[in-house]
């Protein structure tokens, strides 16, 4: 994948040097999202757990992982983390496509931008002949769920999602690519 623009974005493809770019982003967007409704203990204790450069070189070495960068005004405000590893039990298909993150900065929401990275992950996925698409939403994040919802995202089961010592319930939710 290369890299390409829209009117204010431009999207390219994550690579090993972006390690620390991505950890950085990936806190600061799960941060602003999720601080306020969680102790600040449980959030430090998450932070090493996902958000760490050599977690993120990991994800970034993946043969399933691949990762979108959308950058505006010289710096990454966004990206979209999307997996094709074998799916849990609760997912249908037989090739199933993830969303495993779609970050945006606060301050970039509510410009296209998710839309934008929602139409560019789907169209991935059917062009790669992929059946479903699937993600996990804590079921707090309202505002996700309806934006989900809005592309045809149902649920589709649940897990636990431990963010320090708070025991917390995501959901799984799919729809046919």
């Amino acid at each position: 994948m290369s890299a390409h623009s829209t009117n204010t974005f431009t999207f390219r493809p994550g690579t090993s040097a972006d390690a620390s770019l991505l950890a950085d982003l990936g806190w600061r967007t799960f941060d602003e999202t999720f601080a306020a409704y969680n102790k600040p203990e449980d959030m430090a204790a998450f932070r090493p757990t996902m958000y760490t450069p050599e977690l993120q070189a990991a994800e970034l070495a993946d043969p399933y992982t691949e990762f979108l960068i959308a950058e505006a005004e010289g710096e990454a405000v966004a990206y979209v983390k999307w997996n094709t590893a074998p799916a849990p039990a609760e997912i249908s298909g037989e090739k199933p496509f993830q969303i495993s993150r779609l970050y945006l900065l606060q301050a970039w929401t509510g410009r296209g931008l998710g839309d934008t990275l929602m139409k560019m992950s789907l169209a991935k996925a059917n062009e790669n002949g992929h059946d479903v698409v699937w993600l996990t939403v804590w079921e707090s994040n309202e505002r996700a769920i309806r934006f989900y919802q809005k592309y045809g995202f149902q649920e589709a089961g649940e897990l636990e999602f431990v963010l320090g010592q708070d025991v917390q319930r995501d959901l799984y939710m799919q729809r046919p690519v």
